[in-house]
């Protein structure tokens, strides 16, 4: 007898987006306390879980370039390089 599919319900679908800007796959698994396994799982059938995992890590790249460039132009040598 196989185990019941594991869903995440709307409130946590919706919450992906904000851990995925902060937290590895695998700590967004721990956090809802399911195994990164089914978390993989979850993400590939399921496309909306996936488009909001994917537009959290954007936002957070996002938010650090933004913030990398800002210092930058206000002449920080270590900005500069990287």
């Amino acid at each position: 007898m196989a185990r019941p599919q594991v869903t995440l319900d709307p409130a946590q679908v919706h919450e992906v987006e904000t851990l995925a800007a902060v937290l590895s796959a695998e700590q967004i698994a721990d956090y809802f306390g399911i195994g990164r396994t089914t978390f993989f799982r979850i993400l590939e059938r399921e496309p909306d879980v996936l488009e909001r995992y994917k537009r959290g890590k954007a936002k957070a790249v996002g938010a650090i370039a933004q913030s990398l460039v800002s210092k930058a132009r206000a002449g920080d040598t270590t900005a500069m390089i990287f």
